[in-house]
């Protein structure tokens, strides 16, 4: 069950749209979240009904990043899963560290992404811009490299009609040899980075970019998430 919220929690970085995920036809999650003009993303989580009940959780992300490159400034989160509340907040100090909550400092080669930010790119930039090309990476004191590969051009349902979308695969290489900072990580983070997820997305190549669906694959089993309604303003 955690690896399907992990996929709502994937999909959630968009340009002021709504998702849905649903597991088995059984509606498991609703997404809202907001991208800034200034370059920041927040956004919220909330699991509905039979998950809420066995599972319940309510997740609040927010992440500042460069305009340009999407390299990170700072990130925080708020976490309410079952009976476990925690926050945790990094900031790009004055030495160019990743210091997560004014304790615990990383030594990184800037510009770097985490997970939302280069959620938040892949729906600004053109698939010629970033296809197969590494990014520095970072996953709560971890570093290592990810990339998006351009797969093909096809149509995704967005509710209302089929919309002409770039579909990529995002592949996240972590290294072994450095430990986590964060000792209380959250479903999400936990699941994003298991070997053996295929993680894609389809998005509309039409302005506004916005991914329309996104899949994790989890052997032979597909979860699925896709657009509920754009919002307005």
């Amino acid at each position: 069950m955690k690896r399907y919220i992990a996929l709502f929690l994937f999909i959630g970085i968009l340009i002021g749209q709504t998702y849905s995920l649903e597991v088995l036809g059984i509606k498991a999650a609703d997404i809202t979240q907001t991208i800034h003009d200034t370059g920041a993303i927040e956004y919220t989580t909330q699991t509905r009904g039979i998950f809420d009940l066995v599972w319940p959780s309510k997740n609040y992300y927010r992440v500042k990043y460069d305009s340009q490159s999407f390299g990170v400034k700072n990130w925080a989160k708020n976490i309410i899963q079952g009976e476990d509340k925690f926050s945790q907040y990094a900031t790009i100090d004055s030495s160019g560290n990743l210091t997560y909550n004014k304790i615990d400092s990383l030594r990184i080669q800037r510009p770097i992404q985490n997970i939302f930010s280069l959620l938040a790119m892949v729906q600004s930039k053109k698939a010629k811009e970033i296809d197969t090309k590494w990014f520095n990476y970072e996953h709560e004191g971890v570093l290592g490299q990810a990339r998006f590969v351009w797969a093909d051009t096809s149509n995704a349902w967005n509710g209302i009609d089929s919309i002409l979308c770039d579909h990529y695969r995002l592949d996240i290489v972590l290294s072994d040899s450095l430990p986590g900072i964060n000792k209380n990580s959250d479903y999400f983070m936990n699941q994003i980075i298991l070997e053996g997820i295929i993680k894609e997305l389809w998005v509309s190549r039409n302005e506004p970019r916005y991914i329309i669906t996104a899949k994790l694959k989890i052997s032979w089993f597909p979860v699925i998430a896709r657009i509920v309604e754009p919002k307005e303003g």
